[in-house]
């Protein structure tokens, strides 16, 4: 189960496992249009990737972090499928090096 919280950030569950992580808040916010969709968007596109099997406390984190740092990038412009960031964008933005 996957719950995203807005500002608040957001949670996956899977099995006994329940991890949360904080939003990447932002400052050049202009519309929240599509963060929702490019949060569930971005946990699909991890799942794709590593399978569904046996997903570790760390996959998950791993998981929701991309996904929070994916609508916060998205949250920054007009509009949403258009616009939406690269994995290397969402990675070199929050110079995330946990994947």
């Amino acid at each position: 189960i996957l719950l995203s919280m807005g500002k608040d950030g957001s949670r996956a569950y899977y099995g006994d496992k329940v991890v949360e992580v904080p939003a990447f808040v932002r400052e050049d916010t202009v519309e929240t249009t599509g963060a929702g969709d490019t949060f569930f968007g971005s946990c699909l596109h991890f799942v794709l990737e590593k399978g569904l099997g046996n997903l570790q406390e760390k996959d998950l984190q791993e998981m929701i972090i991309l996904a929070n740092a994916a609508a916060s990038i998205i949250t920054t412009r007009k509009g949403a499928l258009m616009v939406m960031p690269s994995i290397e964008e969402i990675r070199n933005t929050f110079a995330l090096v946990v994947m």
